[in-house]
């Protein structure tokens, strides 16, 4: 089993500190170093805007300074870690309330973003369709619809209209339908609202574990890919494993350690070659955000050299 080095961790610290957004250099402070919480939730509330949604690049493939239900989900994604925070449930709360404002009844679910992404900056699968009045990541409708239901069932309490019992069962049927699973990040959608289910629905769990069969690579030669891997849906040793071998997890950490030591930072596995001229601030955003990650996730499975935080 191997053990991130005191070196290599330094070396993606200072990455980190040097390259990354205000956001992911307060994460580092507060997971690693017993920085304030609310230092976070500072440089969070930046990207949330006066409708209660999140925008201005949360994503950095997105750069629309509006709110959006697939930017919104990212925002609440960070807030929940914090929500015993009274400042992070206020957040929380105005996020619901655009949730509510921003549902679509024909989809019974939200739609990922609006035709306004084609005036700004943005990655090709992030374009809006006006012929088909979506975007490519639309054609799945669990993303993000699956995540934001989660939310809506997490904090029920914040909800006013929608009835989030109702939606927790379409979302279920709709996936016990499906037999072909070619998104790896509708599936992850899913496995976070699996996560908020109080019963652990039995049929839920067995189909996201067929779902991930049908998509996850296990090939460690291809882990260099962008692909769906062990650890892309089992992000900490407490997280339900889905049938995935803790022989292929422990590997993938064991890569993800021999990039760190290589590198000394991660790299987006689609690619650098979207990243031009506007979109170019993207890039450095992104190998701040999957740095910080690899970091978070080797502390979480105690994979850092006992010297280390």
């Amino acid at each position: 089993m191997k053990y991130l080095s005191k070196d290599s961790f330094d070396k993606s610290v200072s990455f980190i500190r040097e390259n990354a957004r205000l956001l992911e250099k307060s994460y580092l402070e507060y997971r690693f170093y017993s920085g304030n919480e609310d230092d976070v939730l500072n440089e969070i509330g930046k990207f949330q805007n006066v409708d209660g949604g999140f925008g201005n690049a949360i994503e950095p493939d997105q750069r629309m300074p509006f709110s959006s239900p697939i930017s919104t989900s990212v925002g609440v994604r960070y807030l929940k870690e914090f929500d015993k925070n009274e400042k992070a449930l206020k957040m929380i709360k105005a996020a619901i309330k655009y949730f509510e404002d921003t549902f679509d009844k024909d989809r019974n679910g939200w739609f990922s973003l609006d035709r306004r992404i084609n005036n700004y900056p943005h990655a090709p699968w992030w374009h809006f369709d006006e012929t088909k009045g979506k975007t490519i990541i639309d054609n799945n409708w669990g993303n993000p619809t699956a995540e934001i239901i989660a939310y809506m069932y997490k904090y029920n309490r914040f909800v006013d209209v929608l009835d989030v019992e109702k939606l927790v069962d379409i979302a279920i049927e709709k996936i016990m339908e499906k037999e072909e699973f070619n998104s790896e990040n509708e599936i992850y959608c899913y496995a976070k609202l699996f996560d908020v289910l109080e019963d652990k629905d039995k049929r839920l769990k067995q189909k996201l574990a067929d779902a991930i069969e049908q998509v996850i690579v296990y090939d460690s030669s291809r882990w260099n890919e962008y692909v769906p891997k062990p650890i892309d849906f089992v992000d900490s040793p407490k997280k339900q494993r889905f049938s995935i071998p803790d022989k292929k997890i422990n590997e993938n950490l064991d890569f993800v350690i021999d990039l760190l030591e290589t590198l000394g930072r991660i790299e987006p596995p689609w690619g650098r070659s979207y990243y031009t001229k506007d979109m170019e601030p993207a890039y450095r955003e992104w190998q701040g955000i999957l740095t910080l990650k690899a970091l978070t996730l080797l502390k979480k499975y105690g994979r850092l050299e006992k010297n280390n935080n």
